[in-house]
């Protein structure tokens, strides 16, 4: 039987999302197969893998000037997805452009402050690198730095300054998605590598080559 249009957009959306899982957990399993002890791959809302090697450690304490437990968050791809699902914090507040300024909101969402196993680090996985920042570090800039607007739909957006290109741009975006019945807060639109790129431009990383 035929897929009607509605029917296909949904099986592509699966099928994506199927392909995007099975790369996330690839990329698992090579940043655990170099940098981690032995660890199943985690399905909640936690840090991805935890890093044990004592090198990587020492070097991102050095680079970061803080103690460094390793637990880490991992990104990759032209869109970051932070979270997608219930924003309560933001969706239910009467003044949705202050709570999502809020550093709690960003310590829960990126950070995974509320969890049993919290991100103290976010790695990125680029084209034979990895980025490492320490996760302090990225919530405190985003709070601190990001310019956030309502559109009249309802999106959020938020905006930074790149100083290299001396203009405001777009990077973050906050939505309600029908296809997952919940909100998306992270970096789409092909923003989420260049959303990287504006870290590194302002905040201590270290970066390891395949």
């Amino acid at each position: 039987m035929s897929l009607t249009g509605n029917a296909k957009r949904k099986a592509s959306c699966k099928a994506i999302g199927g392909e995007k899982k099975r790369t996330g957990h690839a990329r698992e399993e090579t940043f655990g197969d170099r940098w981690c002890d032995s660890s199943p791959l985690t399905y909640k809302a936690e840090a991805d893998k935890i890093i044990t090697d004592p090198v990587l450690l020492k070097t991102l304490e050095t680079t970061f000037g803080q103690p460094v437990a390793g637990r880490t968050s991992l990104k990759s791809g032209k869109n970051l997805q932070f979270t997608l699902g219930r924003v309560d914090d933001v969706s239910e507040s009467s003044d949705p452009l202050s709570a999502i300024k809020s550093r709690s909101v960003w310590a829960k969402y990126l950070g995974k402050s509320e969890s049993q196993c919290p991100a103290d680090t976010l790695c990125y996985r680029g084209v034979n690198t990895w980025t490492f920042f320490a996760m302090k570090a990225v919530v405190d800039f985003i709070v601190n730095n990001c310019q956030w607007r309502q559109l009249k739909t309802g999106r959020l957006k938020g905006d930074f300054m790149n100083k290299e290109k001396n203009k405001v741009l777009q990077y973050l975006t906050y939505e309600y998605r029908n296809t997952h019945k919940g909100f998306f807060l992270g970096a789409n639109g092909n923003k989420g590598r260049e959303f990287i790129e504006l870290l590194t431009m302002y905040l201590p990383h270290h970066v390891e080559t395949d």
